[in-house]
C-alpha cells in the first residue's frame, strides 16, 4: 500500500512506522514535518496538512498512539448508537500496558482477548456486545438500556446475545456486568428475553461439564393430562430443574398457580429443584456440582 492510500483510508493520518514501511527515510519524514506538509497529531502519528481535523481523525490518532482500540462511549458512537455522537476520546488497552496519554480516557482491560475487535469508519474498536457491556461501566442502567435498544433495532445484536455476552464476561468486580445484569433482569422479568434462552445457556454449561443433556421445555403429564412444562428435565429419572429468580411472576396469583403445578408434578413422583439466575452467572461450578448430586440422588 502506498502513502496516499494510507492517508485516504486513515482519515488523513499515517504513523511514523507506516511511513518507514512504505519507503520514506527518517530524514524525509522530518522534512515534511518541518515544512508543515504534515502535522503531528500524537507522538509518532501525523496528519496530512491538507486534511481538516475531525473527531474520527483525532480518535484514530489516539488509537495509533496508545496501541489500543476505541471502546466504551467512543465505540458506541462508531456503531451509530443513540446517546453518543462525538464523545471524548475513550480507549481500551491490554491490562499490562501502562501508558498515559494526555486527553485520553484509557481503560486497562483484563479481558483484552474478549474485545472482539472490528473496524468502524476505518477505526479499530470493540465488537458490539463488548461495547454494550463496557458502556455499562460508565453509564446509568437507563442509558445502557437506550444503547442496547438502539443496537438491537439496527440488527447488530439481540437480547439473547447480550445474555450470552454477560455470561462470558461475568466475574466478580468486572466493570459493566452489574448494570447489564440489572438491565437483563428487568427485561427477563418483562419477558423481553425468552426464558427458553436461559434454559439453553444453563444446559450448555451442564453438558460441557459432562452432565447428561437435559430435555428443554419438557411437558410433564399424568394420565394424558398436562401438569407442568419443566425448563430442563431428565425424564428417565423423573427429575427436573425450574429456572427462577428473574422476576418472572407478575403477582401472587401466578406464584401460587406455579407452586400448585409443581406440587402436582411432585405427587406424580417428580423431583423438582429451583435454580436461580444468579447461580448461573456467579456460581457456575457450584451449579454443576448441584446437578451431579441431584441426578445421583
Amino acid at each position: 500500500m502506498d502513502l496516499n492510500a494510507l492517508f485516504r483510508q486513515q482519515h488523513g493520518l499515517v504513523t511514523r512506522r507506516q511511513a518507514l514501511d512504505v519507503g520514506l527515510t527518517e530524514r524525509q519524514i522530518d522534512r515534511r514535518l518541518q515544512c508543515n506538509d504534515w502535522v503531528c497529531e500524537r507522538r509518532g502519528v501525523y496528519r496530512l496538512a491538507g486534511v481538516a481535523p475531525s473527531w474520527e481523525c483525532g480518535l484514530l490518532a489516539a488509537v495509533f498512539s496508545a496501541g489500543g482500540v476505541a471502546s466504551h462511549r467512543c465505540a458506541a458512537a462508531l456503531w451509530g448508537l443513540e446517546r453518543f455522537s462525538h464523545p471524548a476520546v475513550e480507549l481500551s488497552v491490554p491490562y499490562e500496558r501502562r501508558v498515559r496519554i494526555e486527553g485520553i480516557a484509557l481503560h486497562r482491560s483484563r479481558q483484552w482477548d474478549r474485545r472482539d475487535e472490528t473496524s468502524r469508519r476505518g477505526i479499530p474498536c470493540t465488537g458490539i456486545n463488548r461495547t454494550i457491556i463496557d458502556c455499562g461501566a460508565v453509564t446509568s442502567v437507563r442509558t445502557l438500556e437506550i444503547v442496547a435498544e438502539s443496537a438491537i433495532r439496527k440488527g447488530h445484536t439481540s437480547w439473547n446475545d447480550l445474555v450470552r455476552t454477560l455470561s462470558q464476561h461475568s466475574r466478580q468486580g468486572r466493570d459493566g456486568c452489574g448494570r447489564l445484569r440489572a438491565l437483563l433482569e428487568l427485561r427477563l422479568g418483562n419477558r423481553t428475553v425468552p426464558l427458553s434462552m436461559f434454559s439453553r445457556l444453563v444446559a450448555e454449561v451442564l453438558v460441557a461439564s459432562g452432565i447428561p443433556r437435559p430435555e428443554l421445555e419438557y411437558r410433564i403429564e399424568a394420565d394424558g393430562a398436562f401438569i407442568l412444562q419443566a425448563d430442563l428435565a431428565w425424564p428417565e429419572l423423573k427429575k427436573a430443574w425450574e429456572l427462577d429468580g428473574l422476576q418472572f411472576h407478575s403477582g401472587r396469583t401466578e406464584i401460587e398457580r406455579d407452586r400448585r403445578k409443581r406440587n402436582r408434578a411432585k405427587a406424580e413422583g417428580w423431583n423438582i429443584q429451583e435454580i436461580l439466575w444468579s447461580m448461573y452467572l456467579d456460581e457456575r461450578p457450584q451449579l454443576v456440582e448441584m446437578a451431579r448430586k441431584f441426578l445421583a440422588s
